[in-house]
């Protein structure tokens, strides 16, 4: 299959493209605004890219338009949508139904691509064993609204049913002996609770977030799948927990952020695995970043998984250009045959942010995975661009 690529003003972007040593295509669009019930209309439009200067990783990229429109149509109904060139995910949610505060959501989506799969063995791409899935899907919803805590952080559980279709496709350098999983529904059931949450920004002032997911999932055709020498198995059911603690403060100018992430899968296979790295956040709703490392080259049965910034303006008076220092470690449980060297994986990085107007912001990164095998030695270089427009 071949893709032609598309130019953003100001910004190159490679949104599609064959997966081999050069390009991959990642597309996980987020799916949930901060909060469930979002109480302000919002108009963003995100695109990012990353790339590495050492080893045969592939460029991954994202690009879309996140719409969340409150008292759409009616007083209690919220819309929410993802709406990307390949893919598309939209809900509608009716609030103060069946209860007072609860709200039923309904939505649907798919596209190409939002299930592809790039396989990472020894801190190498391998293309051979990646492959394009394509999706189609629907999300039955319910939700329940708590008091605000300290009448500022709200409190918010859900249940949700998204019953999936997942094609699987060939991209131009998988092995022909490389066998594709079957074709499947898969049926997964997440429940979560979360108190507070993080705006869809690159760069929020405030935030806090404490929440714990658990999912379920049901796939019906599961089976052997990938080279001869190196067979794999998608299982019928897997599971996972998750949790998230952190926040965002500002102050003197400047913001300090902190997080926590940590999952355990109870029962998974390479597909549905933990994934780690990179350093895209607004790319997928979970963000789990390693920076200096390729995009989902981690995966992890259990993990833990610190994300510490702090940005500031480059010369005083002006709020218009900022650096961003990062810094990540995340102590690892590999899925089996997808191991690395150290189960102590440490990355650092920095952004420098450029705030075009006050709508438009742009980004260049730089991220170095201490502890990421290439080559013969250790240390990963990756660069980013990301692009913000609010309206």
């Amino acid at each position: 299959m071949r893709f032609l690529p598309i130019l953003i003003p100001l910004l190159f972007l490679v949104l599609t493209g064959d997966v081999n040593g050069v390009f991959a295509l990642v597309i996980r669009p987020i799916e949930t605004p901060y909060t469930l019930m979002d109480p302000k209309s919002r108009t963003r439009f995100e695109v990012g890219a990353e790339a590495p200067l050492r080893g045969n990783g592939p460029l991954t990229g994202y690009a879309y338009a996140l719409l969340t429109r409150p008292h759409f149509l009616a007083e209690h109904v919220y819309l929410r949508a993802i709406i990307s060139p390949v893919y598309a995910t939209g809900e509608m949610i009716r609030d103060h139904w069946p209860t007072t505060h609860s709200a039923f959501g309904f939505g649907l989506g798919g596209g190409l691509f939002g299930a592809s799969h790039a396989s990472f063995r020894d801190g190498r791409f391998d293309d051979e064993a990646s492959f394009f899935g394509h999706t189609a899907e629907a999300t039955l919803a319910y939700y329940l609204r708590g008091p605000k805590i300290a009448g500022v952080l709200p409190l918010e559980a859900q249940i949700r049913v998204r019953p999936t279709y997942v094609m699987y496709d060939r991209t131009n350098d998988t092995s022909h002996r490389f066998r594709l999983p079957e074709d499947s529904a898969i049926y997964p059931v997440r429940a979560s609770i979360r108190l507070g949450g993080v705006p869809p920004d690159l760069f929020p002032t405030l935030a806090a977030e404490l929440s714990l997911w658990h999912q379920l999932s049901y796939r019906v055709a599961a089976g052997r799948y990938g080279l001869p020498e190196q067979p794999q198995q998608t299982e019928h059911f897997t599971q996972e927990t998750w949790i998230r603690l952190g926040g965002i403060y500002s102050f003197w100018g400047t913001q300090a952020s902190a997080f926590l992430n940590a999952g355990i899968a109870w029962d998974t296979d390479a597909l549905s695995a933990f994934r780690l790295g990179g350093g895209l956040r607004l790319r997928t709703e979970f963000p789990l970043m390693l920076h200096g490392y390729y995009v989902d080259e981690i995966l992890a049965r259990r993990f833990w998984l610190v994300n510490l910034t702090y940005r500031f303006p480059i010369w005083p008076g002006q709020d218009r250009v900022y650096l961003q220092l990062l810094a990540d470690y995340a102590r690892v449980d590999y899925f089996p045959g997808h191991r690395l060297p150290h189960s102590g994986l440490a990355g650092v990085g920095a952004n420098l942010s450029v705030a075009l107007t006050k709508r438009i912001t742009l980004v260049a990164g730089y991220g170095y995975g201490i502890d990421a095998p290439r080559s013969r030695g250790f240390g990963g270089h990756e660069v980013n661009t990301l692009f913000e427009f609010k309206y």
